[in-house]
């Protein structure tokens, strides 16, 4: 089983980040994009997906500070 994570925008268009054979590598890699700044518009969301049923696992909606320039 795989596990893909992408960045998604409000039209449901999504760009994939990678793909990864292990769980829990791949949520220490969503975490780190959900704590990441310098988003830009039109990203919206960052999702998990099992790569072998197609299904959503996790979602995240971008907040405010999600889009801020961190420095």
């Amino acid at each position: 089983m795989g596990f893909r994570i992408a960045i998604g925008t409000r039209s449901d268009e999504f760009r994939d980040i990678d793909i990864y054979d292990d769980l829990d590598e791949a949520m220490d890699v969503l975490n780190e994009l959900i704590n990441r700044q310098n988003f830009k518009e039109p990203d919206s969301v960052v999702s998990l997906f099992n790569t072998s049923s197609g299904k959503k696992m996790a979602q995240y909606a971008l907040q405010d500070f999600n889009y801020s320039q961190g420095g």
